[in-house]
């Protein structure tokens, strides 16, 4: 797993829907503004495997924006073989949006299927998702 490090009211927003099954869109409200998180799968699964423990690393790219502020960055999460479901944990600084708290994310991938589970903003453990 890859474990990656991300004022005033925090409240959870809509959730949009996601038009692909390899890509994840979500959008909260942090310090007052809208967040958007789109998070997409670069690779498909059937990535080789490696044969001692037939494991395969699904990577992900993390989109971030709030006003006119957007930035990228890659994640990794590996598909377990046999697994119904994969998850990794990442955590997020949010300094490039405008914001001095970091997201603290689940990503979780089953049966083709990327999707952000759980979102918690820090400091504070404030449940978005």
């Amino acid at each position: 797993m890859v474990f990656l490090a991300a004022v005033l009211a925090v409240a959870p927003a809509e959730k949009s829907s996601s038009p692909s099954p390899n890509c994840s869109h979500d959008t909260f409200t942090v310090d007052g503004r809208p967040l958007t998180v789109d998070i997409c799968a670069l690779v498909s699964p059937s990535a080789p495997r490696r044969p001692q423990d037939g494991r395969s690393t699904l990577l992900v790219t993390e989109t971030l924006a709030s006003k006119d502020l957007t930035f990228s960055r890659q994640a990794s999460l590996e598909i377990l073989a046999g697994a119904d479901v994969s998850r990794t944990i990442d955590d997020v600084p949010l300094d490039k949006v405008g914001s001095r708290r970091t997201l603290h994310i689940t990503l979780a991938y089953r049966g083709g299927t990327l999707k952000l589970e759980h979102a918690l903003l820090i400091p504070g453990a404030i449940p978005l998702k």
